[in-house]
């Protein structure tokens, strides 16, 4: 049987919208690394794909002023555009520190 059009809406925003007492925007502006650059970059798309409205720029300067220090500074000096600019530096920059 083939749902209807509103039941299957309803049932996506059931599955992948956050639910009411959930502030994916709050905790996405509280997000910091505390394991591997993957796991960081995993959460941040996790929540980030929650929040509509926000400029990449916005979204770019949250999730490296979230890694750590020895990996923040060296890849907002890069200035990378887009948060997959951003993620492989990241991984490259720790990698580069494991050396």
């Amino acid at each position: 049987m083939i749902p209807k059009w509103q039941e299957f809406l309803q049932a996506l925003e059931v599955h992948f919208a956050p639910s009411y007492y959930e502030d994916p925007r709050g905790s996405l502006f509280k997000l910091t690394q505390k394991g591997s650059v993957q796991d960081y970059l995993n959460e941040f798309e996790r929540l980030a794909k929650h929040i509509v409205g926000l400029p990449t720029t916005f979204l770019l300067s949250n999730f490296i002023s979230g890694c750590t220090l020895d990996i923040h500074c060296e890849v907002q000096e890069l200035q990378p555009q887009t948060l997959t600019q951003v993620a492989t530096l990241a991984k490259l920059q720790k990698d580069k520190l494991k050396d």
